[in-house]
């Protein structure tokens, strides 16, 4: 079972900055907080690009683990993607994909929550956990890149 969420907001930064904050991976801490993300790890030594290995450390609803992650799209500008899977099996995917509009810039952001057969019956529970940190995440993102200054 997969649980989907995909949100559209519009960040009035440069695509540039809002990318460049996306791939800030270390970052992901200081705002993806209701996710639960409490670290981020890069285990590869040079630039950030697709097929790099990462660490990702989340508690969420009392539930401590750890991410094995890779970066799976790495897209300068356009469009950036992570996955990870824990050892019970469950699975994160995030793709973002940006676009200029006007002045600003279009941010899609999609989760996906990939649970294995024994946690299936939480599904009801945790679809609509999902959605909501998920928007308040992305707020979080907005709301931080739209209070520096340009």
């Amino acid at each position: 079972m997969t649980i989907s969420v995909e949100i559209e907001t519009r960040i009035a930064r440069p695509p540039a900055d809002v990318f460049a904050a996306l791939t800030a991976v270390e970052r992901y801490p200081e705002w993806l907080i209701a996710s639960g993300i409490v670290r981020v790890e890069r285990l590869d030594a040079g630039p950030l690009a697709a097929g790099s290995r990462l660490r990702i450390e989340q508690t969420v609803v009392g539930r401590s683990t750890v991410l094995d992650g890779q970066v799976t799209v790495l897209a300068p500008g356009a469009a950036f993607g992570l996955r990870g899977r824990d050892r019970d099996g469950i699975s994160v995917e995030i793709d973002a994909v940006i676009a200029t509009d006007d002045l600003a810039t279009r941010l899609r952001w999609s989760v996906r929550v990939g649970l294995p057969l024994r946690y299936r019956m939480f599904e009801s529970m945790v679809a609509p956990q999902a959605r909501r940190a998920a928007a308040l995440d992305l707020e979080a993102f907005k709301r931080r890149l739209e209070s520096v200054a340009g």
